[in-house]
């Protein structure tokens, strides 16, 4: 007997896993549908919801409710708008736009018929011992998505993606055909804490009924509650800003911060105001820390004015804080959503009004807002980044680890003493330095006082952002944030100081 080697099989390429795909939709009769209606429940933050979407055409409407939060996404052509919990409308035009041109790519089945801008990565096994073959989708002016093929059904069973510290995974299941649409009746969204996924099961579904026309109007934003704009006075504490506030008859003082995403509530402030807690929270800070919850609160008064919230979050911000700072509560995004917002330090005065209402003062910025955050491109020592303007940091730059990664040698921190940061989340380790030069526009400082954040998680190890642009270097400047309209305007303040001449401090 003669034995001879059996050749391997040959090599898998992205064209083969692809026809291997088309093949397997054929099979299952897939088609088209000219609209498409999906209903479900879902289950996540120990809160039981549901979700709707509606296709039709270019045309689509995504409803999701869990507990008190309602958030709800509309695409009108090539234009996508998102509703947050607060009832602030934004259209998607920076990261969160780039990521739905990947998922369009994906969804749409156009990736399949053009293979050049996917990369095969290997053969791997996820969740529930699925054999997959997985591949980084990266279309044209779209954010890279990764991609797990099942190796044995041509299904999706997995897409992953960069999503602020680490990576968002959403999981599909169950697949059946339904009229030719091919839908999983199950998955699930986690970004690694498994404490606080989602998961989505599908109750319903019509394919080519009749959808109104009504169903894809676009809602209104919520703005502020004011006839002309007003002014009220700020106070600063250890470098941070705030401002007085009322909530059903009683007094408080909210933190100014850009840097947040919503609208937060002390846990004792809460408990006084009887605002009840639904679900459970997870707040991305110096570190992930969970928070008691949502809460209905229809307003909020400032001065005159009253700024509708709908929902708070609330944590017990003494404790996330590390006891660093007594706050009553937090003034975030929906706040500089609904209103046009001026903060001028020379005063010590906040002037608030409608978007669009105040007069224009100084130099404009673009701003993205959506991740509902105010992020502006800058440059630090010669070098493009992205970084979240913050109004409730006291420092004057921080500078991300993902970011020194991704530049090595263009900061050099070995040698430099260690320094505390603090956040919600507590203190964390940082190195402080000097950095030469931090150019805004037609702005140019230099000596920046920086903290380089070693971070590995949590909201100082964004992969997005280069960096914190705090209060300290922004009280340089009468700052007006209309991020309705997604702009900023810097205005040079009274004791402007670009820092040319200080002292270089070897921190």
């Amino acid at each position: 007997m003669v034995l001879t080697a059996q050749a391997p099989p040959p090599a898998p390429t992205i064209v083969g896993l692809f026809d291997a795909r088309k093949t397997a939709l054929a099979k299952l009769g897939d088609r088209v549908p000219k609209s498409l209606e999906v209903s479900g429940t879902l289950k996540g933050f120990a809160l039981n919801g549901t979700f709707h979407t509606w296709h039709d055409g270019n045309l689509d409407r995504y409803d999701e409710i869990l507990g008190v939060r309602e958030e709800r996404t509309i695409r009108i052509g090539d234009r996508e708008y998102a509703q947050n919990p607060s009832g602030d409308v934004r259209q998607l035009k920076g990261l969160l736009a780039h990521r739905q041109t990947t998922q369009d790519f994906i969804d749409s089945g156009a990736f399949l018929n053009q293979p050049q801008y996917t990369t095969l990565v290997g053969r791997t096994t996820i969740i529930g011992g699925r054999d997959t073959y997985q591949m980084r989708v990266a279309p044209p002016d779209g954010q890279p998505e990764t991609v797990f093929l099942d190796a044995t059904t041509s299904m999706i069973d997995r897409i992953s993606y960069t999503d602020e510290d680490g990576a968002t995974t959403i999981d599909y299941f169950d697949y059946r055909s339904v009229k030719g649409a091919i839908l999983p009746f199950r998955q699930v969204e986690s970004n690694g804490d498994h404490d606080y996924d989602v998961t989505e099961t599908t109750m319903g579904v019509r394919v080519n009924a009749p959808i109104a026309a009504a169903v894809f109007a676009l809602p209104k934003s919520t703005q502020i509650q004011t006839d002309r704009p007003l002014t009220v006075p700020i106070a600063e504490r250890q470098g941070h800003y705030y401002t007085a506030v009322s909530i059903r008859g009683h007094d408080y003082e909210f933190l100014i911060d850009t840097g947040a995403q919503g609208v937060v509530v002390d846990s004792r402030v809460a408990a006084a105001l009887l605002l009840v807690p639904n679900g459970r929270l997870e707040v991305s800070g110096a570190t992930r820390v969970g928070g008691l919850g949502i809460a209905e609160l229809d307003s909020i008064g400032i001065g005159a004015a009253t700024l509708p919230v709908r929902v708070v979050s609330i944590l017990d911000l003494r404790t996330a804080t590390g006891g660093a700072f007594p706050i009553d509560g937090i003034l975030g995004y929906p706040f500089f959503a609904a209103a046009e917002v001026r903060i001028d330090p020379d005063k010590m005065t906040m002037t608030i009004g409608k978007p669009g209402s105040l007069d224009v003062l100084g130099s404009k910025f673009a701003v993205d807002v959506d991740r509902q955050l105010a992020e502006i491109n800058a440059r630090l020592d010669g070098v493009d980044g992205r970084f979240v303007l913050d109004t409730g940091n006291g420092s004057e730059l921080l500078i991300f680890n993902p970011f020194m990664q991704e530049h090595p040698g263009l900061i050099p921190y070995a040698g430099h003493a260690a320094v505390s940061n603090y956040g919600v989340g507590g203190s964390m380790h940082a190195i402080g330095l000097t950095i030469d030069e931090l150019d805004m526009g037609p702005f140019r400082f230099f000596n920046r006082y920086a903290n380089v954040m070693l971070s590995q998680s949590g909201a100082f190890a964004d992969k997005f952002d280069a960096g914190n642009i705090g209060m300290a270097t922004l009280r340089n400047f009468v700052t007006t944030f209309d991020l309705a309209n997604g702009a900023m305007y810097l205005s040079r303040g009274a004791r402007f100081d670009d820092g040319r001449y200080r002292s270089v401090i070897e921190q």
